[in-house]
């Protein structure tokens, strides 16, 4: 049961992991109930300070500013009803509005620097840093999504793992920034050259992966040998001697495990590479077994 309520509090604190629509539908919500909770209570029992919860939760989890704005205006304007309702005198009702919107704003202020802080550090636990493109964590949690999917519906995927030829040769000779270059270019390559369902990452070094859903072999071959020709052409206009060997694995029933999966991509690709680089190669058994 800890366990449970500790996931639970870690869902609602933290971006991203439940949908903002219907959070602040909960929260407008929320608000309503309090205000229909103050109204009905004595006037020495205040509630008010509970609209920093729904208030903080629409500026937690929603990026829309007007979301935001609806929540805020809502909260100091529901609070500012309760106070004429309790008929305060002039004097504590201009006090108690100019509190209500101070904590108001200052609770939104508050969330959605914790927000920005939050989202900051998972992009950089998940983005490499050069490129811009996921990371091999990044890309080890689609993979798993895109398997267990395979393994309950069905279907066919593909993957190519894309190396490059004689890249230390290039930061040897000219230097790491050349290096830094040449990964940013095949980034671009990657991007511009694959769909927008596919999933291209990182691995680390000058490795990347492009996982392709609904994929069949024929296709994952011609669009890596088109990958291969035009991270040549590009790296020769760059001036940069360098070219990329590719590996392919397709996949009509699900691999064990991500791991499985890259490894058969990693056998096609050396499999490239020892016999001439700059090439595609298939891995021929195509299968979960």
């Amino acid at each position: 049961m800890a366990e449970v309520n500790r996931k639970s509090f870690s869902r609602l604190s933290s971006p991203g992991d439940l949908p903002p629509i219907p959070v602040f539908i909960a929260s407008i919500f929320a608000m309503a109930v309090l205000f229909a909770s103050d109204v009905t209570t004595p006037a020495d029992i205040r509630l008010h300070v509970l609209y920093v919860f729904p208030l903080a939760a629409i500026a937690l989890h929603c990026a829309r500013t007007s979301a935001i704005v609806t929540g805020l205006v809502l909260s100091v304007a529901l609070q500012l009803s309760t106070f004429l309702h309790d008929g305060l005198a002039k004097g504590p009702l201009i006090t108690d509005a100019l509190v209500a919107f101070s904590s108001s704003v200052l609770t939104v202020l508050l969330a959605r620097a914790a927000r920005d802080t939050h989202l900051t550090a998972v992009k950089l636990a998940t983005t490499d840093w050069l490129t811009g493109l996921p990371n091999r964590r990044s890309f080890e949690t689609i993979a798993d999504l895109e398997i267990a999917r395979q393994k309950r519906y069905g279907g066919v995927f593909s993957l190519a793992l894309v190396d490059l030829d004689d890249f230390k040769g290039l930061n040897d000779s000219k230097g790491h920034r050349a290096g830094d270059e040449a990964l940013k270019l095949v980034a671009a390559v990657l991007q511009k050259h694959t769909r927008q369902s596919d999933s291209i990452a990182r691995l680390g070094g000058d490795e990347f992966v492009v996982l392709m859903p609904s994929t069949q072999k024929v296709d994952c071959s011609s669009l890596c040998q088109q990958i291969s020709r035009t991270i040549a052409d590009r790296m020769a206009a760059a001036g940069f001697a360098i070219t990329a060997s590719i590996g392919c694995a397709s996949f009509e029933h699900a691999p064990e495990s991500v791991s499985d999966s890259l490894q058969r991509a990693d056998e096609a690709m050396y499999f490239a590479k020892t016999n001439g680089k700059a090439r595609t190669s298939e891995r021929r058994r195509v299968t979960g077994s």
